[in-house]
């Protein structure tokens, strides 16, 4: 199955647009500031636009939210701060993170939340998570051979072009 996900959907205008381009999902970023969660890219949550969880589940409806927990320790807070932020929200949105620990902690809070492991770099696949997010670059008929032997979902990030995915497709044969 091939999900279109609506990528930094990090302020209402972005959300909009992605929902009415007809996005599966949409995936927003978000950091710890204080104990609360801020919608923003940026670790130092200086490009925050002001858009809450709480509005982005709202203007989303019935369209799923994948939340990037922007965790990197000692940068930003620790992933026990985080999952704890999160616990809320977590039977309605998927939590995804190139923090394993982030990912271990919200499991621990809720072991069904929908969760998603990312890389930039090659790692071992397992079933960790039920999905993992490689960069597109890292994806090879091998890994997509192993995910699906783990029952693993892959998620590559970002494919912005249509000969892109045209190239990840082939690799799914």
């Amino acid at each position: 199955m091939i999900e279109v996900q609506g990528h930094r959907a990090n302020d209402e205008e972005t959300l909009e647009r992605h929902l009415a381009a007809g996005a599966d999902t949409l995936e927003l970023d978000v950091g710890l500031r204080d104990g609360r969660l801020v919608v923003a890219h940026e670790t130092d949550l200086d490009d925050a636009s002001g858009l809450t969880l709480d509005r982005a589940l709202e203007l989303a409806g019935t369209t799923p939210l994948v939340v990037e927990a922007k965790c990197y320790p000692p940068e930003t807070p620790q992933p026990e701060e985080f999952a704890a932020a999160l616990e809320p929200y977590l039977e309605r949105i998927r939590v995804i993170s190139f923090e394993p620990w982030v990912l271990r902690e919200v499991r621990k809070r809720r072991p069904d939340a929908a969760i998603g492991f990312l890389f930039e770099e090659p790692v071992e696949v397992t079933a960790f998570a039920p999905t993992i997010g490689p960069s597109r670059h890292l994806v090879t008929r091998e890994l997509v051979q192993a995910s699906h032997g783990l029952g693993v979902r892959g998620v590559p990030w970002t494919v912005k072009r249509a000969d892109g995915m045209k190239g990840l497709l082939d690799l799914c044969d």
